[in-house]
């Protein structure tokens, strides 16, 4: 099902392409899809279709129809509920649940936030077509609070923040052993060479990355930690506290599983059992994020609440 809008434009000025020219004019259109209706003769100047090579001139008159896809072509919708924080015009801001991968990759074909969002939603950002509206991500097992682009305009101003360090997000973590009270982690990460679905810091080449932490309480052998992260990198956090030597509970890709239980006193091991019954996840959550609004230019803030998994592991550490 397409939804066709109109529009009509007198130029004032010239010698420019009439795709490019389209694309300033109509931030919400990608480029694939205003050269789709120019191609189906639903773009027309002075009433005659056109290439979308040709140029313009001042005088001309342009109308075009554009139909924007209700439904993505390559992502299937399926009923997945989402837990909506906040929507406008604009954008969605999400909880997403642990569990819940982000777009359909290798391996995840379908049942991904993308094919939840293609159900919901007959209008979202198309600037990446594979993933309509996504604008960042987090990993499957992290929970927490997400940002959805419904225009393309939308898109561009909120990823233009986040490449600009603008964005402020904290998340919780629970943390093996007594860290620190505050520091900050930062250097080069890069895709470890040995297994390329892992991340590790270098001191020679990759990409900066800078997280501040604090540490917000400390349960034997556990610690609840406030982390802020300043870049986005693939798996920061979870890179970052492996490599300071306190990884993030449940993160067996990064030496917080299981396996760490031996590392401690044995008095610990009743504990240990009991929390990974309670949280058999990495242990991460995207607690809040800060931004600019798109459209009304206003600081906003968004807060996504703990998950009953989360909760019933501090509740077990408290309760020791």
């Amino acid at each position: 099902m397409h939804d066709q809008k109109k529009y009509k434009f007198n130029v004032d000025v010239e010698n420019i392409r009439l795709d490019k020219f389209l694309a300033e004019k109509l931030s919400d259109f990608s480029r694939t899809s205003i050269q789709y209706s120019i191609k189906s003769n639903l773009v027309t100047i002075n009433n005659k279709p056109v290439k979308a090579s040709v140029k313009i001139n001042i005088g001309d008159v342009i109308e075009c129809a554009f139909e924007n896809k209700q439904k993505n072509d390559t992502i299937l919708p399926q009923d997945i509920p989402l837990d909506i924080l906040f929507e406008d015009d604009h954008i969605i801001v999400i909880n997403k649940p642990s569990g819940l991968v982000v777009h359909p990759g290798n391996g995840n074909k379908d049942g991904t936030l993308a094919n939840a969002l293609a159900y919901h939603y007959s209008r979202l950002s198309d600037i990446s077509e594979s993933r309509p509206g996504i604008i960042h991500r987090l990993d499957k097992d992290t929970s927490g609070v997400m940002i959805v682009a419904k225009t393309n305009n939308a898109h561009i101003k909120i990823s233009n923040q986040f490449s600009n360090k603008e964005i402020k997000k904290i998340y919780y973590a629970l943390a093996w052993g007594s860290i620190p009270d505050k520091g900050i982690i930062e250097g080069l990460i890069k895709r470890d060479s040995f297994n390329r679905t892992k991340f590790k810091m270098s001191d020679r080449s990759g990409k900066s990355s800078k997280t501040k932490y604090s540490v917000e309480k400390y349960f034997e052998p556990i610690s609840i930690v406030k982390l802020e992260p300043e870049t986005g990198r693939t798996h920061q956090l979870r890179v970052h506290l492996s490599s300071i030597g306190h990884p993030i509970f449940s993160d067996n890709q990064y030496s917080g599983g299981k396996s760490r239980t031996k590392s401690y006193h044995v008095k610990y091991t009743s504990i240990l059992k009991r929390l990974f019954k309670c949280i058999d996840r990495v242990a991460l959550h995207a607690e809040s994020i800060e931004f600019i609004h798109p459209f009304n230019k206003k600081k906003v803030s968004f807060s996504a609440s703990f998950p009953e998994d989360f909760l019933k592991a501090m509740r077990l550490l408290e309760s020791q």
